[in-house]
């Protein structure tokens, strides 16, 4: 400000100079380069030299040529330089050749943060197995889809990483286990892997070993459906003994050889049975997996866990009882599904005995006359004290489910709805607070209503429970 109190106009070539790489970096390159050129004067321009960080993007609506040639001059200038980050996405068909020239550029200048997207390529491309034995990397992310990018034996028969910290691959096609693991081993301070849509399903066996892992994510995306698969994971292994977070989605296993998570803290878990009847009246030949009860018994020592609906689905139906306790199990989310039933929770929440907080990601189900120790859908007056009596949690969580095009729960039936909360507050001795959270406007309407008369409720179970509703 100006001693008369008006605004003094800053442009970005006054700022100080040191400042010109890191703003310039934090933008697509493209960007960058035409900030620096209608924008910048002077010292600004030779700034583009020293960017520690290129970010390009060729997709449907640019023109090839000029594409090729931007880049190619972006590069000129810049010359041979410590690159920090290099990150390249392709969502329309260029030459494989012009990639490969490309990808060589952030290898020979130590880069340390490798992106590479590939979903569209014409002509002939492999990666370079240079990336494998790139001594300053990071980070590394490759993602792609049909199979643009894989990984075989020779890739890695000189695979080096010492620096890598993270690793992303997102539906690269890896030729076996052995490959897998010899690129793992490769990575001795590997702190963070992620898998998704990986096809491991006709490997001889699927094993992640290493020590420093502390993240392990391994996933199936909404492109990809596990059901478009015939097969289960012959076998599973995880030697992973300081993993801190896992999310895990699968059809279960033949077998599970060795789980090591002794370090969990916290796992989102989705495993999935393979519809054998359906399989076989197709005609295909069908590997089904044993059952789920090595890897549950596996991650009892978490603390805080999700599950799925289908999960809940694999509790009741492979798995041989009991259900090991979960000794350190302080936060349970579940999920719910109209179409599936609540049968497993009631022996699982038993088995929580230091359980606080209970989140309900949805509460409609299908009834069967096992879930109802936990709800009112098929009330047995002759049914021993439910499970909720007993249960220790102090804090519950309750989103409403989508049972429709944005359509939610309270929606469909609130009185319902309301049935299904009123079940809890008046058996769940040690409720603080009930915390209700609607998808819509109409939806957090309703639940006011709804909250108005559960506080009214006499007899309640916890007489000084907080309720609150709230919009997700």
């Amino acid at each position: 400000m100006t001693s008369n109190n008006k605004k003094k106009k800053t442009e970005l070539c006054d700022l100080p100079k040191c400042l010109a790489p890191h703003i310039l970096s934090w933008l697509p390159t493209k960007t960058a380069v035409t900030v620096s050129l209608l924008f910048m004067k002077g010292w600004w321009r030779s700034e583009m030299k020293n960017l520690s960080s290129l970010k390009f993007s060729f997709s449907d609506d640019q023109e090839e040529e000029h594409f090729v040639r931007f880049v190619d001059q972006v590069l000129r200038q810049r010359g041979n330089r410590k690159l920090d980050s290099f990150s390249l996405t392709l969502n329309d068909e260029i030459d494989g050749g012009f990639v490969t020239h490309l990808v060589d550029y952030p290898l020979d200048n130590g880069v340390e943060k490798l992106k590479l997207s590939i979903y569209d390529i014409k002509g002939n491309f492999q990666l370079s197995s240079r990336v494998f034995s790139q001594a300053t990397l990071v980070t590394l992310k490759l993602a792609t889809n049909r199979s643009l990018i894989w990984i075989n034996g020779d890739d890695v028969a000189a695979a080096h990483l010492p620096c890598l910290k993270t690793l992303w691959l997102d539906d690269v096609l890896v030729a076996d286990v052995k490959v897998f693991v010899r690129l793992l081993s490769r990575c001795p301070i590997l702190e963070e892997l992620v898998m998704i849509d990986m096809k491991w399903h006709n490997w001889e066996a699927c094993f992640v070993v290493s020590a420093s892992l502390r993240r392990l994510k391994i996933v199936w995306t909404d492109y990809v459906e596990m059901d478009e698969y015939d097969r289960c994971p012959q076998s599973v292994l995880f030697d992973t003994p300081n993993v801190l977070y896992l999310e895990y989605t699968d059809h279960i296993a033949g077998q599970y050889p060795l789980l090591k998570f002794s370090s969990l803290i916290e796992a989102k878990i989705r495993l999935e049975m393979i519809d054998e009847k359906e399989e076989e009246d197709e005609g295909q030949e069908v590997i089904v997996g044993d059952n789920a009860t090595a890897f549950i018994t596996g991650i009892t020592s978490v603390r805080k866990l999700y599950l799925y609906a289908n999960t809940i689905q694999v509790l009741h139906h492979y798995f041989d009882p009991p259900i090991p306790e979960f000794v350190y199990l302080t936060h349970l989310t579940i999920q719910s599904d109209k179409e599936l039933g609540w049968d497993a929770i009631p022996e699982l929440l038993s088995k929580c005995p230091h359980l606080e907080t209970l989140v309900l990601e949805g509460l409609f189900h299908l009834a069967t006359d096992v879930c109802g120790d936990v709800c009112p859908c098929r009330r047995n007056m002759e049914q021993a004290i439910s499970c909720l009596v007993k249960s220790p949690v102090t804090h519950l969580e309750i989103y409403e489910g989508v049972v429709g095009k944005k359509r939610g729960e309270v929606t469909e039936d609130a009185a319902r709805f309301g049935e299904q909360v009123r079940w809890f507050l008046m058996r769940m001795l040690h409720l603080q607070q009930v915390k209700i959270y609607g998808q819509t406007e109409d939806s957090v309407t309703a639940l006011y209503d709804i909250a108005t008369e559960l506080r009214r409720l006499e007899g309640k179970a916890s007489p000084n429970v907080q309720i609150s509703v709230l919009q997700a």
